[in-house]
C-alpha cells in the first residue's frame, strides 16, 4: 500500500488433481460475476509447469476505512480472515501506520474448505458439473496434508508475513510510518516561489527609484 490507500489481492494455486477435479469450473472462471460486480479483477487461469493453475484476485482500496470492508468481501462472514482494520495518522512530516486483525482457519482441516463460510457453494458447484461432497473430501484432506495459506502485509517501510494452519490463529498487529515528502517538497516550493517573487518586487522597487532619479 501507499499513502491513504491500497491493494488487497488473493493468490490462489492448485495443483494437478484439483484442477482434474474441478474441470471447467477452473479453466472457466466459473462463478466470477458477482466478483467482477464488486469491483474485483480478475486475472485469466495461469497453467503451472506441474499441471496445476494459478490465478489472481484483487481489489483497490483508497481509505484506510475501506479495507475491513474489502477484506470481508473476499473472506465472508465466517471466513479466515476477521477484525480487519487499518489506522493512518498523521504528523507534520510523518504518517504511521497500524493494521490488525486475525486470520483463523479454524479448529480442524474442515473448517478450511469454505463451506461452511459459503452456504451456496454446494449449489454453484453442482451447477458447474462438479460433485459438491467430493471437492468438499478433497480440500479437508488438503487442509490436513497440503493447504498452505500465506498472508503478507504490506506497509510503507514494512513487511512481515505468516503462515497460517488450521487450529493455529494468527493475530496480525503490523505498525510502521514514513515521512511524507510531499509537505517537505510543496515547503520548499513555497520557500522558492516566495524568493522568486521578493526579487522581482526588490528589482521593480530598484528600477522605479532609478526611473525617479533627475
Amino acid at each position: 500500500m501507499s499513502g491513504a490507500g491500497g491493494v488487497v489481492s488473493l493468490r490462489v494455486r492448485l495443483d494437478r488433481e484439483a484442477v482434474a477435479l474441478l474441470g471447467g469450473a477452473v479453466t472457466e472462471g466459473a462463478q466470477t460475476s458477482d466478483l467482477h460486480q464488486a469491483g474485483w479483477e480478475i486475472s485469466p487461469v495461469k497453467e503451472t509447469k506441474d499441471g496445476g493453475a494459478e490465478v489472481e484476485v484483487s481489489k483497490a482500496f483508497h481509505r484506510p476505512g475501506d479495507l475491513g470492508v474489502v477484506i470481508g468481501e473476499l473472506a465472508g462472514p465466517g471466513g479466515p480472515l476477521q477484525g480487519f482494520r487499518l489506522e493512518r495518522h498523521r504528523s507534520f512530516l510523518k504518517a504511521a501506520y497500524r493494521l490488525r486483525g486475525t486470520a483463523d482457519l479454524g479448529p480442524g482441516a474442515a473448517a478450511a474448505t469454505g463451506f461452511g463460510n459459503t452456504p451456496d457453494l454446494a449449489a454453484r458447484l453442482r451447477d458447474a458439473g462438479v460433485d459438491p461432497d467430493r471437492v468438499e473430501k478433497l480440500l479437508a484432506g488438503r487442509a490436513a496434508d497440503g493447504l498452505q495459506l500465506r498472508l503478507v502485509v504490506a506497509l510503507p517501510g514494512k513487511t512481515r508475513s505468516w503462515a497460517v494452519e488450521p487450529g493455529s490463529p494468527r493475530a496480525v498487529d503490523v505498525s510502521s510510518s514514513a515521512i511524507v515528502w510531499a509537505r517537505p517538497a510543496l515547503l520548499a516550493l513555497a520557500a522558492i516561489s516566495a524568493g522568486v517573487v521578493l526579487a522581482r518586487l526588490r528589482r521593480r522597487t530598484t528600477l522605479g527609484s532609478f526611473t525617479c532619479l533627475p
